[in-house]
């Protein structure tokens, strides 16, 4: 009965990640089409949209973790097919296979940002933590920060053909990803995003002068 309650957990966390990114990223394109900046050359809307329609995507993803923390408990990390990790089980088929890898894929694309996470933290002491990496089947991973602001990990090959890896902050509050070079940046950005949102909380709750 546990399995099947932790498979169950599994299955639906798995669906309801699949749904909130593709609204997030649907929400993300409308909005970063719809509002893109009036001085922005034609040329550029696209890669506008698609760097909004991402930061949609896991902004949203983010939010719904903090709903979907209770259901993790009794899946985390597991696949739909569970297995027996320490000793490989060989799968029954192929779904069995697919889940076996896509968890692989995801624990792997999680140690790989936090294995890289040196180029831009080298406290060794918080981006490096693998277990605060989620890690997706896309190869990419994100680190929840806090409630709307998650960093963003992916690879991609420059044009010689040398992996690089990037760093994203990305919060609800601005669809435009912010490159992360290195911890202290990391550090001013968010205490930017903390002083903006405790100056809107003043002026929402200040009492009316008229």
């Amino acid at each position: 009965m546990n399995t099947l309650v932790r498979r169950t957990a599994a299955a639906l966390t798995a669906a309801a990640d699949a749904v909130t990114l593709v609204a997030g990223a649907a929400t993300g394109a409308w909005a970063g089409y719809t509002y893109a900046p009036a001085g922005l050359d034609a040329a550029l809307h696209l890669p506008f949209t698609g760097a909004a329609a991402l930061a949609g995507a896991f902004a949203v993803n983010a939010a719904a973790d903090l709903l979907l923390a209770p259901a993790r408990r009794y899946s985390p990390g597991l696949p739909t097919y569970a297995y027996d990790r320490e000793h490989g089980a060989v799968p029954d088929g192929l779904d069995e296979a697919l889940g076996q890898v896509a968890v692989a894929t995801e624990d792997d694309a999680a140690r790989r940002a936090a294995q890289a996470a040196y180029r831009i933290d080298l406290s060794k002491s918080l981006l490096s933590n693998a277990e605060r990496w989620r890690g997706y089947t896309t190869g990419d991973a994100t680190f929840y920060l806090a409630p709307g602001a998650v960093l963003h990990h992916h690879r991609e090959e420059d044009q010689y053909g040398v992996l690089q890896h990037h760093y994203l902050l990305l919060t609800a509050e601005d669809l435009t990803p912010v490159p992360i070079t290195n911890i202290g940046q990391l550090h001013h950005e968010l205490t930017l995003r903390a002083r903006e949102t405790t100056e809107t909380t003043v002026d929402a709750v200040a009492p009316s002068t008229v």
